[in-house]
């Protein structure tokens, strides 16, 4: 009953506070941390004028979304659904909220950091000028809302689906299959952007 009446709420907060709620299931500190420690590398980077700072920065938190984007459909999906519902259900609500907030911390400081060294204006870019720079910083950003829109939702979706009194197996093993798709989806666009900027950096 308490856990049926949890999710009723929780479906009828706003946007503000379920944030608030994700935040609270995640640990507030957690969710702070997720984006203040990429962050503050960023804000480093432009406070020292490093372009070296900001490159590593660049490189380390695209490693970071990179590699979970791999990891999380290809490893602990799969994993998951090789547990029994009620544990399944268990590993998914604490889970989740975390994995959120990692990962929107990390994909952002990349585009945001990308952004700043493919732009020559604000002081610390590189100068790729041209076709190719402005595509692969239109592919950054556009994984960045693809991952907003698209992964995070599925694992929402299979978090409020753990908050139900009875959760559906089937629902939830779909939503994994899904994210299996997806996953390898990002990973191949994410691979190929990968591929572009070591070209520049060649």
């Amino acid at each position: 009953m308490a856990v049926a009446n949890e999710r009723r709420q929780v479906a009828e907060l706003g946007f503000v506070d379920r944030i608030r709620h994700l935040a609270d299931a995640a640990n507030p500190a957690f969710a702070a941390g997720s984006f203040l420690v990429p962050l503050a590398f960023l804000a480093a980077s432009l406070a020292l004028a490093s372009t070296e700072l900001l490159f590593y920065t660049h490189v380390a938190a695209g490693a970071v979304w990179f590699g979970f984007a791999i990891i999380f459909p290809a490893i602990i999906g799969p994993t998951l659904g090789g547990l029994d519902e009620e544990a399944a259900a268990a590993v998914n609500a604490t889970l989740i909220p975390k994995a959120v907030f990692f990962l929107v911390g990390f994909s952002l400081t990349t585009v945001l950091s990308g952004t700043v060294l493919l732009t020559p204006d604000l002081g610390l870019g590189y100068g790729f000028v041209g076709t190719w720079s402005s595509m692969a910083l239109g592919v950054g950003w556009g994984l960045f809302a693809f991952g907003l829109a698209v992964p995070h939702r599925l694992q929402l979706s299979a978090y409020y689906e753990t908050l139900s009194p009875d959760p559906d197996g089937s629902r939830l093993e779909s939503i994994e299959k899904k994210n299996l798709v997806v996953g390898l989806f990002e990973g191949a666009v994410m691979l190929g952007l990968v591929v572009l900027m070591t070209g520049f950096r060649l």
